[in-house]
């Protein structure tokens, strides 16, 4: 129960930063794009921010922490596919999402 509590906290928080930083459109969109690329991926190639965007950036850091208290070993491998992820994010050419 501590986990869980501990996982949702830690998800609010970075929620709470990312959305913070952007701005309502006008600011900063690489912290989103650094902190949760899949979703913005998705955002970049909808050009909005969706709900199945919103659901996957929920939902991403509870399954990192599932994966990495499951399969510990899936660490490195996790962090690696996520890194490049974000490289790739922050390199797609976009007009609505620059920053």
């Amino acid at each position: 129960m501590k986990k869980i509590f501990a996982i949702s906290l830690i998800t609010f928080f970075i929620l709470a930063f990312v959305a913070l930083s952007m701005g309502g459109g006008h600011g900063f969109f690489w912290p989103a794009k650094v902190v949760y690329p899949y979703s913005m991926i998705i955002a970049i190639t909808n050009n909005q921010i969706g709900i199945l965007a919103i659901i996957v950036a929920v939902l991403q850091v509870p399954i990192y922490g599932f994966i990495a208290h499951k399969k510990t070993k899936w660490t490195y491998l996790i962090f690696g596919i996520h890194l490049i992820s974000a490289v790739i994010c922050l390199n797609l050419p976009t007009e609505t999402f620059s920053g």
